[in-house]
Formats: structure tokens, sequence, C-alpha cells
């Protein structure tokens, strides 16, 4: 036997080891879990200091105190009409905008009085759920509110808004939505203005910024 042979021989054979590889459809949803979250995080990161402006219009429905509506009944109370505003956001972080809008609602009364205006402002915070296209969100804002109803006297609120809106991406630039808002007038005369009402609104945005 040669010395070469005899080197050889002289390590013993031990058991073969086979390395285990991950299943072809782990291995694949794992690739796609990564790069969903990396999509994600990308998508998030868009939103911060970033500036939304646009026009929001539907339906409003206010609650009328009955010495407003010449005391009609309680069911007649609630009187419908229409909203159109101008609303802007500020992106504070990713997940935290600085929310500001400004609203003029209108009603339609019973006689002897025909008509009631509702002037409203705020400025305030709101809470981004950002998911991929998506983008529902829920703030408060507060600030002046100004009711105006036909031969009566004008009544100054304050204001309180809670917005819940749901916005889809539609690119970077162009943002469609809804938006279901309650509001609370508080610190006026109760019994010469609405003290809560609701909106339902659609709205389109513009969006720039980092």
């Amino acid at each position: 036997m040669s010395e070469a042979a005899s080197f050889r021989l002289s390590f013993p054979r031990g058991p073969l080891v086979r390395r285990r590889c991950l299943p072809p459809k782990l291995s694949l949803a794992i690739a796609i879990g990564l790069a969903t979250c990396a999509f994600l995080e990308r998508e998030s990161a868009a939103f911060e200091k970033q500036w939304h402006v646009g026009l929001d219009g539907g339906y409003a429905l206010a609650s009328f105190p009955e010495t407003v509506l010449n005391k009609v009944p309680v069911s007649a109370a609630a009187v419908s009409g229409f909203d159109v505003g101008v609303h802007g956001t500020y992106g504070l972080t990713d997940a935290v905008n600085l929310r500001m809008h400004a609203d003029l609602s209108a009603f339609d009364l019973p006689e002897p009085r025909s008509s009631a205006m509702l002037v409203t402002s705020g400025l305030g915070a709101e809470y981004v759920f950002d998911v991929l296209r998506w983008v529902p969100s829920i703030g408060v804002t507060a600030g002046p509110s100004v009711m105006v109803v036909q031969n009566d006297k004008t009544v100054v609120h304050l204001g309180i808004d809670v917005p819940l809106g749901l916005g889809y991406q539609l690119t970077r630039n162009w943002v469609i939505g809804a938006e279901l808002r309650y509001r609370l007038l508080l610190f006026g005369d109760e019994t010469r203005s609405p003290m809560n009402g609701f909106l339902g609104l659609a709205r389109a945005e513009f969006a720039w910024g980092s």
C-alpha cells in the first residue's frame, strides 16, 4: 500500500451531514413578506413633512332647538342641509398630522325663518393609519363657529369637530376620499343655535413635499 493511500486511510469517514433547505413555498412567502415590509416602510415615510390641501363637500345634519324652529315638534329638530369647505394637513410624523379646516354649512328652516348658515373653522391634529394606498384617519379640531339664522341674532360658539376619514392615494400627488365628521358647539346660546351635528363629505386633495 502506498504512502498516499495510507495517509488517506488514517482519517475515518464520519456520517454524511445533509444541509436542510427551506421548502420553496416557505422561502417565497418569507421573501414576499420582507418585500412587503420594505414597501410599507417606504410608503409610510412618504407622509412625513408632506402637505395636503383639498376641497370637500356633502351632506350636513344639525339639531336645532325648538325655539329656532318656531316650536315645531321635537321630531323636526334635526334639519338637513349641505356643507362645502377647504382643509389642509401637514405631516408632523408619518402617523400624526397637523390639521386645519374651514367650512360653510347651509340649512333650510320652517317659516317664519327660511334659512340658517353656520361658518366654522378649526385647528387640531389627526392620527393616520397608513395601509398601502388606503389611508384611514381620525382626529380632533377646535375653533370659532358662527351661526347666522335669518330674522334672528348671530351666535358665536367654540366648535369641536371629530373627523373620521378614509383616503385613497391615486398617485403621489392626488388623494380622494370620504369623511364622517361629528360637530359639537359649545359656550353659545343653546336656545338660538344647534348644539351638535354630523357631516358626510366627499373630498379631493393635492399633496406635495417629502
